[in-house]
């Protein structure tokens, strides 16, 4: 999801929580969605939908006799199990009822429901810039049970196909492929999109409207522009350069996780949102030629959709990694320079927010799922893969990158198992890294200052740590320089304060701590 551009607030009434995951979302470990088929049919008389959902779900615990489904704003006409109809709750966005009778483990449940109503929210209904009607889904982060019945949290991912009725003056875009269009009578038409690999519920998702369609190819991969027909130009140049970011996170974590990518031009709250294959970015950035966040949004594909986060206080796992996945790529293109700026942009992004300081980036306290997206989850989060590429050099971080995205693919991540491929990559135990910088708040502050003994030909270098809140363990880097003279030093900082020693015949013109930008850090005066 574009960092600038989450704008609305959704407050979240916390539910009991189980004490394997880390977040409040009730879990039901005995059944596993694994495909949405959902139909809806809707006109441009009102913002009602009618829906039929069928969905299949795969039992893993030794028996169940019935579940529950996120479903919200809807009103249920009838529900069927294995083809029969059965009764039903609708209480407080939850949908339950019993099967047909006791399934055990690797049975499939084959479920059908009939609903129809107006979302009030997730499927958004209203006019674009240039006053013409469109609908677009926008899931994130728990909004897709507003308009279809759904195991609404994203650990649990499914495959899903969406059969759309609309005006056929409209073109729909979902996820996946097309498998057929038909024109109906009264000036009606049916599209069907299917998407076979198994992706979170906030990232399924129908676009609908009157769009201009851009076509390419990368290699075979299809690639589709669809925008409002007064914005071809502009989507021309905001996406001159898919092919190429394709191409480096290929190269960089593993081939391209989908069967196609449309980059959709929408009216929606959120700035641009990654949904798998089929990106929303929102009208106002149509307005520059920059090609922000375009980027950022790719990078989702690897890093959030083809690989997410288990539970909503991993999200650092998608939103930091695109975020740092962003800024290697303007690296591979225009230069160190560019990391370098863009470090120092999101230090500077840290800094300006007013709880970095208080909270840490897996933060279990704070349930208010959209205030998780913060500068600590973004460029916090890219910070921590920054220092760690620092500690393991290149090559060991990129190899590390590589192998923890291809072992992953499709399934579900959490930071544990990030640590072990980091660990396993450069050879280090990394516990307390991922301790101080992920599971505890603030940063570290630290002043620097030096004496030269000319008659010992010895150089004193004095680090002290200056913050409030706890120390941190680091590799520092320290940098002596002295006319053409330059060495560089790497000690280990992990109390207040610390005297290193150094053989320097020369007086120094300069000591600089960290000069590589390694470390997320202050220097204090």
């Amino acid at each position: 999801m574009g960092k600038r551009y989450a704008l609305i607030i959704l407050l979240i009434s916390a539910l009991s929580s189980l004490s394997t995951f880390a977040d409040t979302y009730v879990r039901q470990p005995s059944v596993d969605v694994i495909h949405y088929d959902i139909s809806i049919q809707l006109s441009d008389s009102s913002n009602a939908i009618a829906g039929i959902a069928k969905i299949q779900a795969l039992i893993r615990g030794e028996s169940a006799t019935g579940m529950w489904l996120d479903l919200a704003d809807m009103s249920v006409s009838k529900v069927l199990v294995g083809g029969m109809t059965r009764s039903f709750k609708c209480n407080e966005g939850r949908l339950s009822f019993e099967f047909d009778h006791a399934y055990i483990r690797n049975d499939m449940v084959d479920i059908e429901v009939r609903y129809r109503g107006k979302p009030g929210d997730g499927l958004l209904f209203g006019k674009n810039k240039y006053g013409r009607r469109v609908v677009f889904a926008e899931n994130w982060p728990d909004k897709a049970h507003h308009w279809f019945p759904s195991i609404d949290h994203p650990s649990d991912k499914a495959s899903v196909s969406f059969t759309v009725t609309a005006p056929d003056k409209y073109e729909v875009i979902a996820n996946g492929l097309l498998k057929k269009t038909a024109l109906l009578p009264s000036n009606r038409k049916m599209t069907q999109w299917a998407e076979t690999k198994s992706i979170p519920t906030y990232c399924m998702v129908v676009g609908i409207g009157e769009f201009s369609l851009l076509r390419s190819t990368k290699d075979t991969l299809p690639l589709t522009w669809y925008v409002y027909p007064q914005d071809s130009q502009a989507a021309s140049v905001k996406f001159r350069r898919t092919d190429q970011m394709i191409s480096y996170f290929e190269k960089l974590l593993g081939p391209y996780p989908y069967d196609k990518l449309a980059q959709v031009e929408s009216t929606i709250r959120l700035g641009a949102m990654e949904n798998s294959n089929t990106i929303f970015y929102g009208e106002d950035l149509f307005g520059s030629l920059s090609e922000e966040p375009v980027a950022h949004e790719l990078a989702h594909q690897w890093f959030g959709d083809s690989i997410t986060e288990s539970d909503w206080d991993q999200l650092w796992l998608s939103e930091g990694f695109a975020t740092y996945l962003e800024a290697l790529f303007y690296e591979h293109v225009n230069g160190p320079e560019a990391m370098t700026r863009a470090m120092e942009r999101h230090t500077t992004r840290i800094l300006s927010y007013r709880q970095s300081m208080d909270r840490p980036i897996i933060d279990p306290l704070q349930t208010d799922l959209m205030k998780k997206l913060s500068p600590l989850t973004y460029e916090k989060g890219a910070w921590v893969l920054h220092m760690l590429r620092g500690m393991l050099g290149d090559k060991a971080f990129f190899a590390g990158l590589h192998q923890f995205y291809v072992q992953y693919a499709g399934g579900n991540i959490s930071t544990a198992d990030f640590q072990k491929a980091m660990e396993l990559a450069g050879g280090l135990d990394l516990k307390h890294f991922f301790q101080q910088w992920l599971y505890e708040p603030g940063l570290p502050e630290y002043r620097i200052s030096w004496q030269w003994d000319q008659s010992a030909g010895n150089l004193d270098v004095f680090v002290q740590q200056t913050q409030l809140r706890g120390l941190f363990d680091m590799p520092v880097e320290i940098r002596v320089a002295a006319g053409n003279r330059s060495e560089t030093h790497r000690f280990r900082v992990h109390q207040a304060a610390h005297v290193f020693r150094l053989p320097f015949t020369a007086k120094p013109t300069a000591v600089e701590l960290d000069p590589g930008n390694h470390i997320l850090k202050v220097l204090v005066p």
